[in-house]
């Protein structure tokens, strides 16, 4: 018998034909896309990040690190050098103002010393044997006046007694004369003493005051090198912990060593550094946040170090009440640094895009479509999690906030699934 013999429903003409209609369909949209003006790509919707413009509170903050720090640290510096004879303490342990930590041995100090004392006190012995010498010629040239004056009064009385029988002859007249003679001498003698007496007196003042001044500075010198002895005690500067303790019996240490170092532990700063792009913007009392043990802390910069290094300054941050339970010296401390006040704005999250575009446009979704076109816009402050938009954009909008490497100069995405 004859069989009814069906006819395929897809030949392979069919498929040659339909596979040719569709191979022009795409080559005359690739041509259209591609002569239209506007640049399009095709990606796919999961490769890209889509963010919605929000509006909310803005505050402009950098991360920084900072490093828990004593509120006080006091170097020990040898003040005078030497060789370490005794060590009083250890190091780390705790110690009170002005108690003795190091003893150092200075040989050629102390015997500066010695021959510094001899000397101030053989020349206090020779200016004591001066001041005696001044003394004895004062007091002989006093007493060279008491005998002037009483020659004086005693020929004076013998003139005044012998006049009256010098005019009846009971007298000679040379006898007379030589007594006036006399008298005359011993005025003149007189005035010359007192001159004596006077101009021994200004400069005994003068000896005195040049002995003093001596004295003074051979005990000031001699002062300076009992204190220099002195600084071979090296003493605890303030009560605190000590901490790098350097040296070792025997060691011998220069003149402005350091030694160690004193830390007061009352309370704690922080030492931040800050990237040198905002320095102009960095001052006393701003405000910076961090958290420990799951509670936020506030801090306060009180001191800025104008020193840069590295494309980095530092800022010294101080806790405006006691530092929280549990901080050690040393702990490494993640610190939010106000740069702003809170205040409302426009907001999108960061995002790989800025990269390509610095902020001067972003691609927007159509509401209607799965088509994100490209859009200038303005972004003004940022912080580690935001953008502020100014420019450009409205709440609602969504954007594209991920990564445009790939996109060169497209105008516009189209997001497939």
């Amino acid at each position: 018998m004859d069989k009814v013999i069906k006819k395929k429903k897809w030949t392979l003409g069919k498929i040659v034909l339909y596979t040719s209609l569709l191979a022009v369909v795409g080559l005359l949209s690739a041509w259209f896309i591609n002569n239209s003006g506007v640049k399009k790509y095709r990606v796919e919707k999961d490769r890209v990040t889509v963010a919605t413009v929000t509006k909310g509170n803005f505050k402009e903050f950098i991360p920084v690190t900072g490093n828990v720090l004593p509120i006080k640290t006091v170097f020990l510096d040898a003040v005078e050098g030497g060789q370490v004879k005794e060590i009083y303490v250890e190091d780390g342990e705790i110690v009170k103002k002005g108690q003795k930590l190091i003893k150092l041995s200075n040989a050629s100090l102390q015997l500066s010393y010695m021959n510094l004392e001899t000397q101030l006190l053989e020349q206090i012995n020779d200016l004591q044997n001066t001041q005696i010498v001044m003394e004895q010629n004062g007091l002989n040239l006093e007493e060279q006046l008491v005998n002037v004056d009483y020659q004086i009064t005693d020929l004076q009385r013998r003139i005044n007694r012998n006049k009256p029988l010098l005019e009846e002859n009971l007298v000679s007249k040379e006898e007379f004369e030589q007594m006036k003679d006399e008298l005359s001498y011993n005025i003149k003698r007189r005035s010359v003493i007192q001159r004596k007496i006077s101009q021994d007196q200004q400069l005994s003042q003068q000896q005195k005051g040049q002995i003093g001044s001596s004295l003074d500075l051979m005990k000031r010198n001699l002062g300076v090198i009992d204190q220099s002895l002195d600084n071979l005690i090296v003493k605890s500067p303030i009560a605190g912990q000590l901490s790098s303790l350097k040296v070792e019996l025997g060691e011998s240490v220069n003149r402005g060593e350091n030694l160690g170092q004193i830390d007061v532990l009352d309370n704690y700063k922080v030492r931040a550094r800050v990237d040198e792009h905002y320095v102009a913007r960095i001052y006393t009392g701003q405000q910076g946040e961090f958290t420990f043990a799951g509670t936020t802390y506030p801090l306060t910069i009180q001191k800025i170090y104008p020193e840069i290094s590295n494309g980095t300054f530092e800022v010294d941050m101080f806790f405006p009440a006691k530092a929280p339970e549990g901080i050690k010296r040393g702990q490494s401390l993640q610190i939010k640094l106000s740069l702003s006040d809170e205040s409302q704005a426009l907001l999108i999250p960061r995002g790989g895009f800025y990269q390509e575009t610095g902020g001067a446009w972003i691609y927007v979704l159509d509401a209607n479509s799965n088509i994100a076109r490209k859009q200038a816009i303005s972004i003004g402050r940022q912080n580690p999690k935001n953008y502020e938009v100014t420019e450009g954009l409205r709440e609602g909008d969504r954007v594209i906030t991920s990564s445009y490497d790939t996109y060169g100069e497209v105008d516009e995405l189209i997001l497939s699934e």
